[in-house]
């Protein structure tokens, strides 16, 4: 049996106002080509599929095309929602993509069975899937009711609710098929992308769940959340295929894929890592004003997207830069000033101790001007309202 495993579409995304959709497309009917030419059995797709809840008109025509493409060539693909899908959307979805091949699981069950695919593929073999979409660790804490408890227990508290849920899904699997695990989430040891958004999250302090809980039975698991592509663990075999264009700074030199996964019924799975060339490169230069003009004279012929650090004394504008750029490069989307290093440190120090209203008061400050007291009051009533959801003192 031949998968296609993918995830991480993020279809409607922007980047600094650049609309990334276009390349996206190209990307999907790359792969929708790729599950042709490599003849596979089935698609997996682990989450994401859209950047937003409320994804613009042309973000789901891609996704749409996508599927009507593997449609067309008789391919048949699972799909679990990812954090950035709308779960409820997802969902209502559900029948009318069924008339074309998709199975959605879009919303954890509470009966885990009712969360496992099953397909009967051109290849003679049964795939049974485990699919197990993003799981939000506040409700599944919230549900657990540890709310008060340290940040220690909150974190075993989830790992214990998403035992429950991946052993269940090992109950529903075939010891005559082939069978695999699909999951939306963060496992310990996995590598960050170091998104230029801060990343979709932050893995030192995010809720996560150890290889070791993945079920033995399963053959392969098929993840999505992560952007950069690795694999972890072998028992069993866990791998994160990443995100299918670079889609932020932080994402800039990684190379892209699709995992292509070749498995029997009782033997475990080979992965082999099939690059994609779609979406831009994405670069970042990092330079001082006085050569500026040589870095940027040094990228002629590149075709992709360009930010600029310039390290500036105290960080502060200098008019008339972004403009020197953007005439040197119009493919640049930011220019940013950055401290020297001893005057970074020396700013990082004044931090210590301060509130976090105060840091975003600060912030404001340096980038546009005094915090107006409606927008300071704004601000501290979401800090309360997420610290009382997190029970925390107020």
């Amino acid at each position: 049996m031949r998968v296609l495993h993918t995830a991480d579409f993020h279809a409607g995304r922007s980047l600094r106002g650049y609309d990334r959709t276009p390349e996206i497309r190209d990307a999907l009917s790359e792969i929708a080509g790729l599950a042709r030419s490599e003849r596979v059995d089935a698609v997996l797709v682990a989450g994401d599929l859209f950047d937003a809840v409320n994804p613009p008109a042309d973000a789901e025509a891609a996704i749409f095309e996508f599927f009507l493409r593997l449609r067309d060539d008789k391919i048949p693909s699972i799909v679990i929602a990812g954090n950035h899908d709308s779960a409820s959307r997802l969902a209502g979805l559900t029948g009318l993509l069924g008339w074309v091949g998709v199975q959605v699981v879009a919303q954890p069950a509470a009966n885990p069975r009712e969360m496992l695919r099953t397909l009967d593929t051109k290849s003679g073999e049964k795939l049974v899937v485990g699919a197990l979409p993003y799981l939000s660790e506040r409700r599944l804490v919230k549900a657990a009711d540890v709310m008060g408890a340290d940040v220690g227990s909150w974190r075993q508290k989830y790992r214990e609710g998403m035992n429950f849920f991946l052993k269940k899904l090992a109950e529903g699997f075939e010891p005559g098929a082939v069978n695999m695990l699909m999951l939306h989430a963060t496992l310990d040891g996995a590598v960050a992308s170091g998104s230029d958004r801060g990343m979709q999250f932050d893995l030192t302090n995010s809720y996560t769940v150890s290889p070791l809980q993945l079920p033995a039975m399963a053959q392969y698991a098929a993840l999505g959340h992560v952007h950069k592509p690795q694999q972890l663990g072998a028992s069993p075999l866990a791998c994160y295929p990443g995100s299918i264009i670079q889609l932020d700074f932080g994402e800039g030199g990684e190379k892209k894929q699709v995992n292509l996964i070749e498995v029997e019924a009782g033997r475990p799975a080979r992965v082999t890592a099939i690059p994609l060339v779609s979406g831009k490169e994405l670069r970042t230069i990092k330079t001082d004003v006085d050569g500026l003009d040589a870095r940027l004279a040094a990228l002629d012929g590149f075709q992709g997207l360009l930010k600029v650090v310039i390290r500036a004394p105290g960080g502060t504008a200098l008019p008339g830069l972004k403009d020197r750029v953007l005439r040197q490069f119009p493919g640049a989307l930011g220019v940013d000033l950055e401290p020297t290093n001893d005057e970074a440190s020396a700013q990082l120090e004044t931090r210590e101790g301060l509130s976090l209203t105060q840091l975003y008061e600060r912030f404001h400050l340096e980038k546009r001007g005094e915090l107006p007291p409606a927008l300071r009051a704004a601000f501290e009533e979401t800090d309360r309202a997420v610290r009382e959801a997190a029970g925390e003192a107020v």
